[in-house]
């Protein structure tokens, strides 16, 4: 049976330090071998006297990721250190060992007020096709108690449950299920005339505004049917023995998703690249980008790329 293959980055700082712990308690959950690496920026490291510093300490930072892993009993394919651009480095490396997962920290080693996402990994999370985990410590550290899963019908979501679901019942967390719909940009306030619909005194082109009340029942029926989509990532959980209550709202969809963050204090949030409507599938979605860069939590964002892959269990 083929193992997963987890790839964890590493640059030395604390942040990137936990990281690597949590990459490691992972993997032990799922029985995966993990890749460490340390990149050489060889475009900020021209000397070669400070070329060769920054290596030994990037295998003295590869060589603790590496010994907390054995300690723990979990596989390590490699540890290594190797020079060149870092982004292009960790997403050349996650193709090379055809990585299932790449665990980083959201932020390396220079601190900034908030929780922003680094500049190595938004890049990475734009540039590689393996599903990304962007870790940030919460009350829980990284023991996650709560976890809230994004769907809206996609196939990127509904792998996405699975996955957020497989990771809550190794966890023993309890699961919340949203679907937010955004009925401002679903509803058209007004209706343009077909040529089908021409006739009974209806004109070609005519513009109609509908009432408030014909808008209402178009909120209602997307309500409902978002409802239905979060009700379906609930069964999910009943089958996998994982306690889920579903979430519906309505507004700006990154938006309400961090508000959920907030209020139920999520530690991890987990949803698909991309959605429905996706314009283009060669850059990260707009509701996950937005979602990664300002989340106060860990964020999964799983890739479509790899659906038919195997579904963990």
């Amino acid at each position: 049976m083929t193992r997963f293959q987890f790839l964890v980055p590493v640059d030395g700082s604390e942040n990137s330090m936990n990281a690597g712990k949590h990459a490691v308690e992972l993997a032990s959950k799922y029985g995966a071998e993990i890749s460490i690496i340390f990149v050489v920026d060889s475009h900020k490291y021209i000397l070669p006297e400070i070329l060769n510093i920054i290596h030994s300490a990037g295998e003295e930072y590869v060589g603790q990721i590496q010994k907390i892993a054995l300690d723990s009993g979990v596989t390590v394919k490699s540890a290594k250190v190797l020079t060149g651009i870092p982004v292009e480095t960790i997403v050349n490396e996650a193709k090379a060992i055809d990585a299932n997962l790449i665990i980083l920290a959201s932020k390396g080693g220079v601190e900034s007020k908030g929780p922003s996402i680094g500049v190595i990994a938004n890049r990475v999370l734009r540039q590689s096709h393996s599903h990304v985990l962007l870790v940030r410590s919460t009350k829980n550290k990284e023991h996650y108690k709560n976890i809230l899963i994004s769907t809206d019908g996609s196939k990127d979501a509904e792998y996405a449950a699975y996955f957020g679901m497989s990771i809550a019942k190794r966890y023993n967390a309890k699961v919340y299920a949203c679907n937010i719909v955004d009925s401002r940009n679903k509803i058209l306030e007004r209706h343009i005339t077909t040529f089908d619909e021409t006739g009974k005194g209806r004109v070609l082109g005519d513009s109609i505004k509908f009432s408030e009340a014909i808008i209402k029942r178009m909120q209602e029926h997307l309500l409902k049917d978002a409802e239905k989509i979060a009700d379906g990532v609930r069964d999910i959980a009943d089958k996998k023995g994982v306690t889920a209550q579903t979430i519906v709202r309505d507004g700006n969809t990154a938006s309400e998703i961090l508000k959920i963050v907030k209020t139920k204090d999520i530690d991890l949030v987990v949803l698909g690249s991309h959605g429905k409507g996706s314009i283009s599938k060669l850059l990260v979605g707009s509701v996950s980008e937005k979602v990664s860069s300002t989340a106060r939590c860990s964020v999964l964002v799983v890739r479509g790329s790899r659906i038919e892959r195997v579904v963990p269990e």
